[in-house]
């Protein structure tokens, strides 16, 4: 995430400058990335050393990143699992925990509960297969949209014609012969997902690994996050997935009702 400019005038935009590059500090770590040198950070949001050596060390001093004196690497601090865990608190979602854990009781595969941040799905809640053989999403997990059954139906039930909420993907990914990598295909699949109401990833993003999800609807009808279930497509064969349809929707009306009703 590189931010423009690395002037150090003074005024109201170098404010400004400090926090947007704090901030794109704090994206630049990822599961791929957790621990990051001074010189990768600078790099990563094209700063150099000295300007991002001075914003992480006032990051780490607010306990947002976190610095190991011995690899002399950083990585994100504990501060900011306490800001998430308030502000999922805030949106209500917390309370679909236990949901979670029946429907992956029922199903017998992983559950999870996503939500839409830009062109990805971020995974915020989870309850794991107790199979050995099992596909997890982990909590903080960034998902692309149009290749995750979460992602599709979030698409599908945005308000928005299905035009516009294919074309507010720029770019479709090919991870696997069966990944959706054209605009008007997306719009296909999300008139059927509108229609049946539960979206279906059949290897799309992993060899190996089906899923099927539905959306969690505020009171004006509008999907603000999404239950799924994952798990090793042998499992998930057509049939089983048809069969978890139901239990999908009533899990996703559960959550709706926890977080906008009660």
């Amino acid at each position: 995430m590189p931010v423009p400019g690395d002037s150090e005038a003074g005024g109201p935009r170098a404010g400004t400058q400090a926090v947007e590059r704090a901030i794109a500090i704090l994206f630049c770590f990822s599961p791929d990335r957790p621990a990051l040198g001074i010189s990768e950070i600078a790099r990563s949001v094209g700063l150099n050393v000295s300007t991002a050596h001075r914003l992480v060390k006032a990051l780490v001093g607010a306990g947002l990143v976190e610095h190991d004196p011995t690899s002399e690497r950083y990585r994100l601090g504990i501060g900011v699992a306490v800001l998430g865990h308030r502000a999922l608190e805030q949106t209500g979602f917390h309370l679909a925990k236990p949901i979670l854990a029946e429907l992956a009781a029922a199903t017998g595969e992983s559950a999870s509960l996503g939500i839409r941040r830009g062109h990805e799905v971020v995974v915020i809640e989870r309850a794991a297969s107790v199979q050995p053989l099992r596909f997890d999403h982990p909590t903080g997990a960034e998902i692309p949209m149009h290749a995750s059954a979460m992602g599709k139906v979030l698409l599908a039930f945005s308000g928005v014609p299905m035009t516009e909420a294919a074309a507010s993907l720029e770019e479709l990914p090919r991870y696997t012969a069966r990944t959706i990598d054209s605009h008007q295909a997306l719009v296909t699949e999300l008139e059927a997902i509108r229609t049946r109401g539960v979206a279906i990833n059949r290897e799309e993003r992993y060899h190996g690994a089906s899923g099927i999800a539905a959306p969690v609807l505020s009171p004006g009808g509008i999907a603000r996050a999404a239950v799924g279930v994952q798990g090793p497509s042998l499992r998930l064969t057509a049939a089983r997935l048809k069969e978890l349809a139901p239990l999908l929707r009533r899990a996703a009306d559960e959550v709706s009702a926890r977080v906008f009703w009660e």
